[in-house]
């Protein structure tokens, strides 16, 4: 079976090639800011994956304050500041569940003080320690999941939200330029003008206290 090749120009070949090698070590063409995806890691999955870590120097026949130290030299170093009173405690034999180490957890945001308790309740001592860190981590990423889901249906509320807000000024837009009865009656008196006004301050009113919603469960 023969396969027959189209033929290509010689000076297409030529402008192809002169095109890779003038960008070939160009560097890529760099995106806008709101188009960038933002490499943030989210604290509770953070804090969950130190749990596991502990969780497995713990299986692995550590003492679980020795397990602390050790996840603390592995995990993500976000967490120092946070374990910093707990480390201090767990390297000099001081009880986890002292009143400095859940006074600065009453201090740090949700997910920092959830893991903080969380490490000082599986301190209390038994066999349950592997089980309280595992289910501890689950909680988080639970946690986690809730809030990813509750921001995908705020983008969405917002998204309408624009939506519905930009549909009334479009339609006045097309009616004052194709209808010259509605441009008069709209800026021809101080009636239909004070009405103009009004309905793009409720507009604008309207958005802003739908963001603020939104941004308020997300």
């Amino acid at each position: 079976m023969v396969i027959d090749r189209i033929p290509i120009p010689l000076f297409v070949v030529r402008i192809i090639a002169l095109r890779r090698l003038a960008t070939g070590d160009a560097p890529a063409l760099a995106l806008p800011s709101r188009f960038r995806r933002k490499a943030t890691v989210e604290p509770a999955l953070v804090a969950a994956g130190f749990l596991d870590v502990v969780d497995r120097h713990v299986q692995l026949g550590s003492s679980l304050r020795g397990a602390i130290v050790s996840a603390s030299a592995e995990c993500d170093a976000s967490l120092s500041d946070t374990l910093r009173v707990l480390l201090l405690h767990c390297r000099t034999g001081a009880p986890l569940d002292d009143e400095e180490v859940l006074a600065d957890a009453a201090g740090r945001p949700t997910n920092e003080a959830f893991l903080v308790r969380s490490l000082v309740a599986a301190g209390a001592g038994g066999p349950g320690t592997s089980f309280a860190l595992q289910r501890a981590a689950w909680a988080l990423r639970e946690r986690h999941a809730v809030a990813s889901e509750r921001r995908m249906f705020a983008a969405q509320a917002v998204f309408a939200a624009r939506i519905l807000s930009w549909l009334p000024v479009v339609f006045g837009v097309l009616m004052v330029a194709t209808n010259g009865s509605v441009r008069s009656a709209y800026f021809g008196g101080v009636a239909g003008f004070a009405c103009v006004v009004i309905g793009v301050a409720l507009n604008v009113a309207g958005r802003r206290w739908m963001r603020r919603i939104t941004c308020s469960f997300a």
